[in-house]
């Protein structure tokens, strides 16, 4: 939400600057991510200077434009003009080349770059600008002529006297709506400085004004609306908003359309009350009925797309014989206002949050009026914010106020909350006064109505709907006194858990920590995914922020190639990642399972381009080395085999006890293309709850210092191409276990000299015995009978 420095300043006295009220905001719990500074039209007009024409000639080659001379006081530019009005004489505004101009708009989308060009065969060496090139207004009839006294050259920023605009980018949380406003954070500003916000001045009685108007309304659905309150405007014309409203919306970033709808978004944005004004003679049968429909019926919203009304669901603004307006969401199509329209009923209303936000969720619409009223609105704002924007309106589209119809179905009370002083210092943690509690709370408008002793009790306006309890209002408290305004104890106490038990949070962090310094980066992927990574056991949520955030994911994978897609189109040639997290499925509609895991990625260089060798690509051998390192600390050897997974190409899994841990292999092509990888990219997951439970079981033993020596043989052995070194492993191992200390793979080579289905592989065995030195004898008959067992079991043979 974007909060505007100089228009919050129409509420409240403020004295500090843009950084101090940022740093006040964020200690309420307002926190502001973003200080923007500009001039009150996009680019501040850098570049732009005052001119004077020199001359304007016909251009030789077109009808239609003039070759200028153009004097900027440091130098005579040859300038290519369209515009009918150019003469000689004239001062005008002067885009020099590289000046960067930002049409009225059209945003960051319609910005274009002054160069230096020909046109038609004539050099231009900048622009003379029109009114609408340079973001001042739509105007571009011509070019924009001004005073003669002009002072040349000078920028044309400083003539038109343009002001910088601040604008604090406002992090909202979800419970505070009543922050949603100009006005409200004003509230909570003035709250911590110590003194009140004001409500702007509105000069109409309502009791003054009839209690009817030309508009019946009546509310066929209490439940879901419980006040409808409304102003019949007549008289009025619709134009272009005058440059006051047109900065104050262009400030926080609103496009103004036209002075009526212009006037009930700048209320929306100062009070937080969402308005709507409808074309008061488009409205048949001069009723307003607020329903939900009977049956299926189609709906053309706003942005011209055709909406299915749920039946019973989707509360609706109806005349007598069509729906208007999705209540709380969007307008109709055809009921709006436009330049053709004189009289306006003016809609302030308070619809129930929960059928706003299906509503919105279920046709996908988000809008600044969704946003609040799905939150909760004020139910006591209606009536100010109505007369509010019809006073803006007249003063800015002419007319007259005919009456004001406020329809209210119950009353609004404050909520009644017992407040104990002894408590929140509890609390909080500091004697903080009862008298500087009292004035805080009545700062933020929240009324002591009784003092008795200890206990006070509390009147909370309705538009709080976070605060019920006494906790939420020391909590309130609490982030108007300031959280650094609490000292730490001299003495700080403590309970000590005496019970043995494995510290899972030491050993995960071990874990990091070695990946962490073997050149890995850890990552933290939100677990939130887009609805296309799901499938029929993804887990929803039940009111996403958006579709691309509407399940949780199911899977560690996706989140890491998003991460390698970032990197690798930032020029980052090659990356290793780690992430511990976790995964969510629906094993049934009332049963899910949540499960923990360590996901390792690897992609490209394994480590960065040096002049003295060239740097290596990961492959599937780069994660057995991890996968070595996870069974060291796991303690047990398992098995490893080829396994099958719909998100490898190829891959192998580590088996425990019959479970397997760990999976890992070639990330599947068609994942690769799909998140737009280049280079080959290999994935490991790691059930980590099922890795801790063995890590957990081992026992350590000790085993002394091998005091006679190893001895090692080379066997170069020919076999089948589908055989694997895991079953030449488990065959050497097995011709003599006592003996036979470790198998390990130096060298594979398949191609020229060996039959397509052959390759060959260098294999080494480490012989050792504990209580003597082996001699050539006793190594040579374990040589044999391994060189038999694999002759026998897998058809190797010594190769020549």
């Amino acid at each position: 939400m974007n909060i505007s420095y100089s228009w919050l300043k129409e509420y409240i006295d403020l004295s500090i600057s843009p950084d101090e009220v940022a740093e006040r905001l964020t200690m309420l719990g307002l926190e502001v991510g973003k200080i923007d500074r500009s001039g009150s039209v996009p680019g501040g007009l850098a570049g732009v200077v005052v001119g004077e024409v020199l001359s304007a000639e016909r251009h030789p080659n077109a009808d239609k434009l003039s070759v200028c001379k153009v004097n900027i006081g440091t130098e005579i530019l040859p300038i290519v003009c369209g515009a009918p009005n150019v003469a000689a004489g004239q001062k005008v505004p002067v885009a020099t080349i590289g000046t960067t101009l930002y049409p009225f708009g059209q945003g960051e989308e319609g910005a274009f770059k002054i160069k230096k060009g020909k046109i038609r065969g004539e050099e231009s060496w900048g622009m003379i600008c029109a009114e609408d090139e340079l973001g001042l207004g739509p105007d571009h009839d011509g070019i924009l002529v001004l005073a003669p006294e002009a002072t040349l050259g000078s920028p044309a920023a400083a003539y038109l006297d343009l002001r910088e605009e601040v604008v604090l980018e406002v992090d909202l949380t979800p419970n505070r709506v009543d922050a949603a406003s100009h006005y409200g954070v004003a509230r909570d500003l003035a709250a911590a400085l110590g003194t009140r916000a004001h409500l702007p001045r509105i000069q109409t009685d309502p009791a003054s004004l009839p209690a009817s108007h030309p508009i019946r309304v009546e509310i066929q659905d209490p439940g879901r609306c419980q006040r409808y309150s409304s102003v019949f405007i007549e008289g009025v014309q619709v134009a272009e908003s005058p440059e006051w409203l047109r900065e104050r919306l262009s400030a926080v970033g609103l496009r103004p359309i036209n002075n009526v709808v212009d006037v009930t978004n700048f209320v929306l944005h100062e009070l937080g009350q969402p308005l709507h004004a409808f074309d008061a003679d488009e409205i048949h049968g001069g009723t307003i009925l607020v329903k939900t429909p009977a049956q299926p019926e189609s709906f053309v919203t706003l942005d011209q797309l055709t909406r299915q009304l749920a039946p019973g669901e989707d509360l609706m603004i109806c005349d007598t014989e069509r729906a208007l307006c999705m209540a709380g969401v969007m307008g109709g199509l055809n009921s709006g206002v436009n330049a053709a329209t004189r009289n306006i009923f003016l809609e302030s209303a308070y619809f129930d949050a929960g059928t706003v936000r299906r509503s919105s969720k279920r046709h996908g619409i988000h809008t600044d009026s969704s946003f609040r009223f799905e939150r909760g609105a004020d139910p006591n704002m209606t009536v100010t914010a109505a007369l509010r924007a019809a006073e803006l309106i007249v003063e800015v589209a002419g007319g007259r106020i005919v009456g004001l119809n406020d329809l209210a179905l119950g009353s609004f009370p404050h909520a009644e909350v017992s407040f104990s002083v002894a408590k929140a210092q509890r609390l909080i943690g500091k004697d903080v006064p009862k008298q500087e509690m009292i004035a805080i709370l009545e700062a933020l408008e929240i009324r002591v109505e009784a003092v008795n002793d200890d206990l006070l009790k509390l009147l909370v306006p309705p538009y709080r709907v976070d605060v019920k309890r006494d906790v939420d209002v020391i909590e309130d408290l609490l982030r108007v006194y300031g959280y650094n305004r609490v000292e730490l104890p001299a003495q700080m106490h403590s309970s000590l858990d005496y019970r043995k038990r494995q510290n899972l949070f030491r050993f995960k962090e071990t874990v990091a920590n070695y990946f962490s310094a073997s050149g890995y980066y850890e990552i933290l992927n939100n677990s939130l995914v887009p609805r296309s990574l799901g499938n029929e056991k993804a887990v929803s949520l039940a009111n996403p922020l958006s579709e691309d955030l509407a399940i949780l994911r199911q899977s560690m994978l996706p989140g890491a190639l998003e991460t390698l897609r970032y990197n690798q189109n930032r020029q980052q040639e090659g990356l290793r990642v780690f992430e511990f997290g976790k995964t969510y499925q629906k094993k049934s509609e009332t049963d899910y399972q949540e499960q923990s895991w360590l996901a390792i990625t690897v992609a490209g260089q394994k480590h960065p381009m040096h002049w003295e060798a060239k740097a290596p690509v990961s492959t599937l051998f780069s994660l057995t080395k991890e996968v070595e390192r996870l069974k060291a600390w796991a303690g047990v050897e398992g098995k490893i085999r080829e396994c099958e997974d719909e998100e490898f190409a190829y891959g192998l899994e580590w088996v425990v006890q019959g479970q397997a841990l760990l999976r890992y292999g070639r990330v599947a092509r068609t994942l690769e293309t799909a998140f737009d990888l280049r280079m080959e990219t290999y994935h490991l997951r790691l059930d980590w709850d099922a890795f801790v439970k063995v890590y957990n079981q081992q026992t350590v033993r000790y085993a002394p210092v091998p005091q006679f020596p190893a001895v090692r043989r080379d066997l170069s052995l020919l076999i089948k191409r589908d055989q694997s070194f895991a079953q030449i492993k488990q065959v050497i191992e097995k011709a003599n276990a006592a003996l036979i200390r470790s198998v390990s793979l130096h060298d594979v080579y398949q191609g020229k000299g060996m039959a397509d289905d052959e390759k060959s592989y260098l294999v080494s065995v480490e012989l050792q015995d504990a209580a003597k030195t082996l001699d050539d004898q006793v190594v040579e008959k374990v040589m044999g009978a391994v060189i038999q067992s694999l002759d026998r079991q897998l058809g190797a043979r010594l190769r020549a």
